[in-house]
């Protein structure tokens, strides 16, 4: 069973909060950041 982490990432560039849940926490932040650009 794959464990989970739920997280809360915040967008200075949307000033807006984001919340969900990830098996790979790295790469959900990776990705947050890519879409910040």
């Amino acid at each position: 069973m794959a464990e989970f982490v739920v997280y809360i990432l915040y967008s200075e560039k949307f000033k807006k909060n984001y919340t969900g849940f990830t098996s790979n926490l790295i790469e959900r932040f990776k990705s947050h950041n890519v879409l910040e650009t």
